[in-house]
């Protein structure tokens, strides 16, 4: 197999890159004073590629990806890694789904076998679809009975209302029940091809060792249909009040941001941290410490390959929500016009703080290498991300933070004891 490599030397890692025959890329870190080796397969394939009848098949089939192969069952798949002390685990996304493991060094051979043999011979056991169905059935359920995690279930459903990418990652229950074993293995045929696939590693390991247990295996993936570029997802602003019988109001709101390509991520950033990223931040201080109107405040900046969206969430009593609604409205409004200088240069610190910090994790380089290989298609070292950060100016995170909220962008959504009658955006809009 003629396989293409790069190789770049860092102060403390080497990171290689083997692209195999059929496209499957191979992104390794090597990192000699650990003792294990985190591995995933990630695959380009999330929950915006369902059609209509396909929601939430995805995050089954994932699921189904741990219930057999054709050499193991689903206790022999957990078993093995376990009894070594490895740990294997899985998430869906929008945009992508991963598949990963953790063991020591030694084990490494037995981490990737059981990982892509997961990947490529999952043998989707009628009598294990049964009981997963009502599994994930449970996990929604779960999802419904936690405020917070649901106020932002539904805030993304509304943020995209009408479009593919606002809906359930887990799906409905009724799309769920009715999978069936057919449709499971035509969307994998489909979906996860080589193309699409990469198995990334950083640990103490030898690059060429990991190619080497692994390329047989991947290289006999072939590629299913041809991918269709996804459109845009359009954001359709508006309000969404769901009255439940809570001890509190839970609330999200957001608008567009910048994708993970556009010029304004950085800045993005940089104003989450400064807004609302930590205990020193603006939302935190006026709401939380100032007034005690919230115990839960928080601001978060999610960047997808084509979208983004910046927002703020919160939870306090009912008898308080509109006072909540009335500082959060003031804060997002002036903020554009009040950033300090010591405001950016104390968000740019704590970000560089964070990345450093998030580096010493094998798990989060493996998220930041795939990131810059599916984004850029090359490798970025947390020297270059900060040396980013440190470009953007006091001028352009103010400009940003003014066309960030601009008029009648906003989405706000609540959850609790709140009349339909209560107009929650206006305390947003008031420019």
């Amino acid at each position: 197999m003629n396989n293409s490599a790069i190789k770049i030397c860092l102060q403390d890692s080497t990171f290689q890159k083997t692209v195999m025959d059929n496209g499957v890329r191979i992104l390794t870190e090597n990192l000699s004073y650990l003792k294990s080796v985190s591995l995933c397969i990630w695959v380009r394939t999330g929950s915006r590629v369902e059609e209509n009848d396909e929601n939430g098949i995805c995050h089954f089939l994932e699921h189904m990806m741990f219930k057999g192969t054709t050499s193991r069952d689903a206790l022999q798949i957990s078993k093995e890694i376990e009894c070594v002390g490895g740990s294997l685990n899985a998430f869906t996304g929008k945009e992508a789904t991963s598949y990963f493991c953790r063991v020591l060094s030694d084990d490494l051979h037995l981490g990737s076998d059981v990982l892509t043999d997961m990947y490529l011979n999952s043998s989707f056991p009628e009598s294990e679809m049964k009981w997963e169905k009502q599994v994930i059935c449970q996990e929604i359920h779960q999802l419904e009975d936690s405020p917070e995690d649901y106020v932002n279930e539904l805030f993304q459903m509304r943020f995209w209302q009408g479009d593919h990418f606002g809906r359930s990652i887990l799906g409905t229950i009724d799309d769920v029940l009715h999978f069936d074993r057919e449709k499971l293995i035509k969307f994998k045929e489909d979906h996860y091809g080589p193309l699409e696939t990469i198995v990334c590693a950083v640990g103490n390991f030898c690059h060429e060792d990991l190619v080497d247990l692994v390329k047989d295996g991947m290289g006999s993936l072939k590629n299913g249909s041809p991918r269709m570029q996804q459109p845009k997802p359009k954001n359709a602003p508006g309000a969404l009040i769901q009255e439940k019988d809570l001890e509190q109001v839970h609330l999200c709101v957001g608008v567009e941001g910048p994708s993970v390509k556009d010029d304004d991520r950085n800045t993005a950033y940089i104003f989450n941290t400064l807004f609302g990223g930590g205990m020193s931040s603006r939302l935190f201080q006026e709401v939380r410490e100032k007034r005690g109107l919230a115990y839960n405040i928080y601001s978060f900046y999610s960047p997808y390959s084509d979208t983004g969206v910046i927002g703020i969430g919160a939870s306090t009593e009912p008898d308080r929500f509109e006072e909540l609604l009335d500082v959060m409205g003031q804060e997002t409004l002036r903020v554009a016009d009040t950033i300090t200088g010591d405001e950016l240069r104390n968000a740019k610190n704590q970000l560089r703080g964070t990345i450093i910090m998030s580096n010493e994790s094998a798990e989060s380089r493996i998220g930041r290498i795939i990131k810059a290989e599916t984004t850029y298609g090359r490798y970025i070292s947390v020297d270059e991300i900060i040396d980013d950060i440190e470009k953007v100016t006091l001028e352009e995170i103010r400009d940003f933070a003014s066309r960030l909220f601009s008029p009648a962008a906003f989405t706000a959504v609540a959850l609790g004891q709140v009349p339909n009658s209560m107009n929650i955006l206006s305390y947003f809009n008031r420019l």
